[in-house]
């Protein structure tokens, strides 16, 4: 940018704007008319500020004459801002340049024709801009700007001021600007807004115009005006009338009634201390009130919500066409209701069209609403119809982003490509040879679909979701056989210190008799025993590495690794499974989950994986029998673990806290742990939670393994993968704090031996249909179902670590048949990414690819 240059357009710019201001926006401030500078000062505004949008000035240019002075003044406090943006970009570069004065006397002494910074001076033969009188403006407009500012002409050398915009007119006098400006243009500019506003705004997360405009409602009103007669006792109702009385009554609690007229019967408005209704609405005022009816005596009585003068104020008709008689509802805060958000909204209803332009090819569009109308009827429906065929739109939309997202992140690893894992087949088969069970079908099916994915070159990206004891690590070890028989290392990620250690120590029971190296790597290791392992993983020798997060950090480097496992996925962001890929050549991934997630979630989350399903139990697992206890039965139920504990099993009591809380009147796991001591003396009763020392954890852990403690009170660090064959009996203290996906992962710490396990679930609710769910059945996917069902998609895994927080509308337990549309659509268009480029582009700046799985 040419300092000086800027400059001068700038402060002509400025003097322009001033000029008009001054004539009372009747197009005269310059010679020629304002709109013919415009015209004019538009190609030099374009060559020194290429990043802003000008479509803005093209508009206002071709319109100004047009509009009436009222018009014009509202269009310039738009341009007041576009005027305080560029001037800002051009006074930060100003300030740095010391010559700016020097240039100026410079540019003085200079043939003024040839050197002054004008509009228009600068536009080539071939570069005329059109309709401009030909008689030489900018002379003219500079020799009248100079008179005008007489001897504030040595305000050239100054920086730019900055002009003190107010705000943006209710109907913007302009169309055109697009989503980018929309996303960066501040709040404070809007009508009716301003700075204290704008905060308030902000803790809502609403920053900009965008922002606003993705703010749905979170419910409707009907507002479509009834006669007294259909009033119903305890709903909410709009009526529209005539104020014929009005009262307040004395005493501390000010009780205002209006009695309303609606053709020849009365009903009664009330509100409490809101003494200004009185005055607002005085006797013979029309309007119309909306409140909830109470319905006690004759007079009916309405505890208005919301009251407005009625434009009508005529006779009272059921059919309104002119006002909106379905009302958004938003979330709202003490200092910002609905009803203003509401009119903020309505005021830049105008930007929708350039804030979310259609994305499909016009071919795909087919039953769906168009998506900036569909943007429209979200916040101010037509009707009911147009309501439900905008929220499909964008359901559905926004589904489809998140899945093009996250699918993303597959593509990418496809492009850079893997190495084709097909050897091992002789330690395969010596692993299945020494299994002592016999894989299930659905093993042996999903074992083939990972080693066909395999021997591709194409990157494998595939999540094997099983249900708890249906033989996932199994799967994982032929799996990770294959790699270390192709002549590339294998890496299992697990979310905890016990679970690793668990993998570490049945890989190397099962692979080290087949001569394969397996080493573990911990957070919670010494330094020496550390280096040791990481000097083995990087020069090869250790062939299968197993750990935690550990395994992601900058010092481990693989010599050549060709499989990363991750175990129990809900407990890792995507980020952090594509952090152990990046560790090797772009290795191929599996992912393990024993939660079971419904297909509609699946779809979802795990857009860049293929799925893969152990939908077979091993042959001789006994059911668990799963009871709902209420504290009464508690001596009861400790009598039967005496018992247990008799016939040589083991038990685990889980309690949702560590410590005892004063907000929260929960039993915690310290004091259970000492009542069960108290209640069994001469039993080994011990305490595990996940604040202790890694290696704290691992001992006890270790010897509730070999059998030396009856009862192991924890927290829910042993939801994962802990396996203890002996222990037969799981006691959740406090079960209605769980979710149900959760107590069946817990339910699942037990029923791994032969012998008949149990389950009891402690609850001061009698009546709770989630914990009646899991006594009836122990279908993992019919019991996810359920609890997305009762508690919504975001609580089931966790939002932050999924990018679920970014699902405005979508409800995936009711909107399955939009993913699944969502996901046809998402196969289409990475089949044929050049058709949908646009939609590819929205997806990116929806969600940058750095930003996914972030936990």
């Amino acid at each position: 940018m040419k300092l000086s240059q800027a400059q001068l357009v700038l402060n002509n710019f400025q003097r322009a704007l001033l000029a008009e201001e001054k004539q009372g926006f009747t197009n005269t401030g310059v010679l020629g008319g304002f709109n013919a500078f415009l015209r004019g000062i538009l190609p030099r505004l374009g060559q020194l500020f290429p990043a802003h949008d000008m479509d803005l000035l093209k508009n206002l240019a071709q319109q100004y004459p047009t509009w009436s002075p009222l018009r014009r003044r509202e269009a310039f406090a738009e341009l007041r801002r576009f005027m305080q943006e560029i001037s800002l970009e051009a006074q930060e570069i100003l300030v740095q340049n010391e010559l700016f004065n020097a240039d100026l006397k410079l540019l003085g002494k200079q043939d003024i024709t040839e050197k002054r910074e004008v509009p228009g001076k600068h536009i080539s033969a071939k570069q005329k801009v059109p309709e401009v009188p030909e008689v030489p403006e900018e002379q003219e407009e500079q020799r009248l700007l100079e008179k005008q500012e007489g001897k504030k002409n040595a305000d050239k050398a100054h920086p730019v001021h900055v002009i003190k915009s107010q705000e943006i007119p209710l109907e913007r006098a302009f169309k055109g600007s697009n989503s980018a400006s929309l996303r960066m243009r501040p709040l404070q500019y809007l009508k009716g807004v301003g700075p204290e506003r704008a905060k308030q705004l902000e803790k809502l997360g609403i920053n900009n115009v965008q922002d606003l405009l993705l703010y749905y409602p979170r419910r409707y009103e009907d507002r479509r005006k009834q006669m007294i007669a259909e009033m119903k006792d305890g709903e909410t109702a709009t009526l529209a009338g005539k104020v014929v009385a009005g009262h307040v009554t004395n005493g501390k609690m000010k009780v205002v009634k209006l009695s309303i007229e609606q053709e020849g019967r009365l009903f009664q408005a009330t509100w409490f201390n809101q003494t200004f209704i009185l005055k607002q609405y005085p006797v013979g005022t029309h309007v119309v009130v909306t409140g909830k009816v109470r319905w006690q005596q004759q007079v009916p009585e309405v505890l208005v919500t919301d009251i407005e003068k009625d434009s009508d104020g005529g006779p009272f008709t059921t059919v309104d066409q002119g006002t909106q008689t379905i009302l958004p509802i938003y979330s709202e805060t003490a200092r910002l209701s609905s009803k203003v958000i509401r009119g903020i909204i309505q005021s830049i209803l105008g930007q929708v069209e350039a804030a979310f332009p259609e994305v499909l090819p016009r071919e795909e569009l087919g039953q769906w609403m168009e998506r900036s109308r569909a943007h429209r009827e979200i916040h101010f429906p037509e009707n009911d119809t147009s309501l439900s065929k905008a929220r499909e739109r964008l359901v559905w939309e926004e589904i489809l982003f998140l899945q093009l997202a996250v699918a993303g992140l597959r593509e990418g690893m496809v492009r850079l490509g893997s190495p084709p894992l097909t050897g091992g087949e002789e330690q395969i088969q010596s692993f299945y040879r020494a299994l002592p069970f016999r894989l299930t079908t659905a093993q042996q099916r999903v074992i083939q679909e990972i080693f066909q994915d395999l021997a591709r070159p194409q990157g494998m990206a595939r999540l094997v979701q099983g249900d708890v004891g249906s033989g996932k690590t199994a799967v994982a070890m032929a799996a990770l056989l294959r790699a270390v028989g192709s002549g590339y290392q294998g890496a299992m990620m697990a979310p905890t210190e016990i679970l690793a250690l668990q993998h570490f120590q049945s890989l190397e029971k099962v692979f080290t008799p087949l001569g394969i190296t397996v080493v573990c790597l911990l957070g919670s290791q010494s330094k020496s025993a550390r280096e040791e392992t990481l000097a083995m993983i990087a020069d090869g020798k250790a062939q299968v590495v197993v750990g935690t997060h550990a395994l992601i950090q900058e010092t481990v480097a693989f010599k050549a690794l060709g499989l990363a496992v991750t175990d129990e996925q809900h407990r890792f962001g995507v980020r952090q499974r594509s952090l152990l890929q990046s560790k090797g050549e772009s290795p191929h991934v599996l992912v393990l989950t024993a939660t079971p997630i419904p297909r509609t979630l699946a779809l979802t989350l795990y857009g860049d994986l293929q799925l893969s399903v152990l939908d077979e139990m091993p042959m001789g697992r006994k059911p668990i029998i799963t009871r709902k206890l209420s504290e009464r039965a508690r001596p009861k139920m400790e009598k039967f673990l005496e018992e247990q504990i008799d016939l040589g099993r083991q038990i685990y009591v889980v309690c949702p806290l560590v410590e005892e809380s004063e907000s929260l009147d929960l039993i915690s796991a310290t004091q259970r742990a000492s009542d069960l001591q108290v209640r069994f003396p001469n039993r080994r009763v011990a305490l595990l939670h996940g604040k202790m020392k890694g290696t704290e954890k691992e001992s006890i852990m270790a010897e509730f393994n070999a059998g030396e403690i009856d009862v192991l009170v924890a927290t829910t660090v042993v939801e994962v993968g802990v396996n203890v064959p002996n222990a037969s009996v799981m006691v959740i203290e406090s079960a209605e704090r769980f979710g149900l996906a959760q107590l069946h992962q817990l339910r699942g710490r037990v029923g791994r031996g032969s012998d008949q396990s149990y389950c009891f679930l402690l609850s001061g609710n009698k009546n709770s249909r989630r914990l009646d769910i899991l006594c009836q059945t122990e279908d993992g996917f019919k019991i996810a179902e359920e609890d997305m069902r009762l508690r919504g998609t975001g609580e089931l895994l966790g939002t932050r670590q999924h990018g679920l927080a970014e699902l405005r509308l979508a409800d995936l337990s009711r909107d399955g048949h939009l993913v699944e549309k969502a996901y046809q659509m998402a196969q289409k268009a990475l089949q044929n990414p050049e058709k949908f480029k646009l939609l590819f582009q929205e997806v990116q700046r929806m969600f940058p690819p750095e930003k996914i799985g972030v936990n």
